[in-house]
């Protein structure tokens, strides 16, 4: 494997989405509001559309502007086929790998309970959907990188120890 090593996170839109990950075969992120940021080509026109679609990243939320368009920015436009998606859930940790470029699923794009989450990426789930390992079985420096609280991360630091634990 030479792709780049991220973690998401299975909660978007603040509802655990795991088995619907695993079910279909993907990844996926909140801000429904935002609609399809398939023409959103750095943080900067994120930024923008975060700020057409919530009118809380400019009032109380300002400060947490910059984090998700960071967040949506390597959703979109930084995660690449060929890159490994690491999907920590409780103890566990499931691993894929991307196969698809962003996707924009409009009828997913509410903030209704059994939606949220139209911003896809298709993956394919390794060991038949199970989970991988147990988070405290991976490597520390592994396992501090992935404690961040971030949606979605690079694990670049990591990466190392993580293809030696994997053997890839």
């Amino acid at each position: 494997m030479s792709g780049n090593l991220w973690v998401v996170r299975p909660e978007p839109n603040f509802v655990n989405r795991l088995d619907d990950f695993l079910r279909r075969g993907m990844v996926a992120v909140g801000w429904p509001a935002t609609g399809d940021l398939g023409g959103c080509l750095d943080r900067a026109a994120m930024t923008e559309r975060l700020l057409a679609s919530y009118e809380h990243y400019s009032g109380e939320l300002k400060s947490d502007l910059a984090v998700a368009a960071g967040v949506l920015d390597r959703f979109v436009n930084q995660i690449q086929p060929g890159d490994l998606a690491l999907v920590p859930n409780g103890e566990d940790v499931y691993l894929s790998d991307v196969v698809g470029r962003y996707e924009f699923h409009p009828e997913l794009g509410t903030d209704a309970p059994d939606a949220g989450y139209p911003h896809w990426r298709r993956v394919t789930y390794r060991n038949e959907a199970q989970p991988h390992c147990r988070i405290k079985d991976l490597p520390l420096g592994v396992r501090r990188s992935i404690d961040c609280r971030l949606s979605v991360f690079s694990v670049r630091s990591a990466a190392p120890a993580l293809r030696a634990f994997l053997s890839l």
